[in-house]
């Protein structure tokens, strides 16, 4: 969901040094940047149960799709999560036979709907609950799988279990939807290098998603536009929910050899989606809709803790803490949402700002050489931003105060000191911005550059 950027210019006019013949020292200006998240959640991610409608002879084509694109240098991350979740052999044997027939489309829809072909699974009654458990557990595993509906219907009696499922497209469209979606794939391909780490290919995919899409701030249900609850939607059509911006992250890590897989939760007040990506065999938390900011990607929720992430987002249980009435909200009741795997993500290792962050663990002259690498590496390519991981030994605010109101005002020595050896592309000391983040103990820097000192 989109972030947006509001400016609250909070003028500090600070002297250096005080003379008996007025202030001639440079002024440090320093303004506060308020990051607030302003896009509206949405509210339909829970599976609707429709009745079973009676086959009468359907005919059914055949979705004949392109295999997924996968990269020839790092190869496929297998997305099964879901799957393995399932423990119970008629469920696995359901999921299978999902996959087997999402491909098989009525050539006619029925009020807005394409039946997808019947599923019948013998000697099995399986429950509502454990069919959306099922649905749930096929839908994380496979993103590139877009054009199900969220309606289905079941019978399970007799001895057996019957289940309908329905598709928002045609066969002939899906054929054309999924060509033009492997192609963005491959796209990304295009883009890798030799040698990327797991982290690397992760921000490659996460920056290009956040280049090429933009918050659906319109759509606020799946009628509004279903696509933009996929990554056909996040990819092709360049605009997403964060459903959309979460199962396109997950199909591009996955086609880079990236493990991933969406979590549910509740971000502003309302349903929100993010992934779970296992990077150096640790699992992170990214929440790539919360990253595209105006100013292009953010990186305050790439590879976040569980307590990190729990600062603004809430985790939705998993299927098995649920009972029966809550998975299926029976008596006209509001099924709820759930997770089938919540990883405990705990390491910090491959977390953005611990990557790349200048890391202050004390105000020392090794400190403010190192506050002067970054401004000269963000000068040289003319960054428009720069980060100070404060350590947990610091105390945050004081140590901010210090840097940049008051005392030594650290942060504008080191400035000075590197506007000193450049000619021009001189970094503006009285437009400095700063976004404070005492949750995850960062301080982002916002700079612009002038060609007067």
């Amino acid at each position: 969901m989109k972030l947006r950027l509001f400016v609250v210019a909070v003028f500090l006019c600070l002297s250096l040094c005080l003379c008996a013949c007025g202030d001639t020292s440079p002024k440090n200006v320093v303004n506060e940047v308020d990051v607030t998240n302003v896009a509206q959640p949405v509210s339909d991610y829970v599976l609707e149960t429709v009745a079973v409608k009676e086959d009468n002879y359907l005919y059914y084509d055949f979705a004949d799709v392109e295999a997924f694109p996968v990269s020839v240098r790092y190869g496929f991350a297998e997305l099964s999560q879901g799957y393995k979740s399932l423990t119970n052999e008629a469920q696995r044997t359901l999921y299978n036979e999902i996959e087997e027939n999402v491909y098989y489309i009525a050539q006619e829809p029925s009020e807005g709907m394409y039946d997808l072909h019947d599923i019948t699974i013998w000697g099995e009654e399986l429950t509502e609950a454990q069919i959306r458990q099922v649905i749930v557990a096929f839908c994380q595993d496979k993103p590139h799988i877009f054009w199900m509906d969220n309606k289905f219907g079941y019978a399970n009696t007799s001895g057996k279990t019957v289940l309908q499922l329905y598709s928002f497209l045609s066969a002939e469209d899906v054929e054309i939807y999924t060509a033009a979606l492997n192609e963005k794939i491959r796209e990304l391909h295009l883009g890798l290098f030799s040698d990327m780490t797991e982290y690397d290919r992760e921000l490659y995919v996460h920056d290009w998603l956040i280049d090429n899409c933009d918050y659906a701030e319109d759509v606020f249900k799946i009628s509004d536009d279903f696509l933009s609850f996929t990554s056909y939607g996040a990819l092709v059509k360049n605009k997403a929910v964060c459903e959309g911006y979460t199962r396109a992250m997950q199909m591009m890590l996955a086609s880079v050899g990236v493990e991933s897989f969406p979590i549910v939760g509740i971000g502003n007040d309302g349903l929100h989606m993010w992934n779970a990506v296992k990077v150096e065999n640790e699992w992170y938390y990214a929440d790539p809709t919360w990253n595209d900011t105006e100013k292009g990607s953010g990186y305050d929720y790439f590879n976040l803790t569980t307590e990190q992430i729990l600062y603004d987002h809430t985790i939705l249980p998993v299927y098995s803490q649920l009972s029966e009435e809550q998975i299926c909200g029976v008596d006209d009741g509001q099924a709820d949402s759930f997770n089938i795997i919540v990883p405990v993500c705990s390491s910090t290792s491959q977390n953005y700002f611990t990557k790349n962050a200048m890391f202050i663990s004390t105000v020392s002259d090794a400190t403010k050489a190192n506050i002067k690498r970054g401004l000269k590496k963000a000068q040289s390519e003319l960054d428009e931003t720069v980060f100070i991981n404060v350590s947990s030994d610091l105390n945050y605010d004081e140590t901010l105060d210090n840097l940049f109101y008051s005392g030594d005002y650290v942060f504008f020595e080191c400035l000075d000191a590197v506007n000193e050896e450049f000619e021009d592309n001189y970094i503006d000391r009285n437009n400095v911005s700063i976004s404070k983040k005492p949750h995850l103990r960062v301080v982002t820097v916002i700079l612009q550059y002038t060609d007067e000192v």
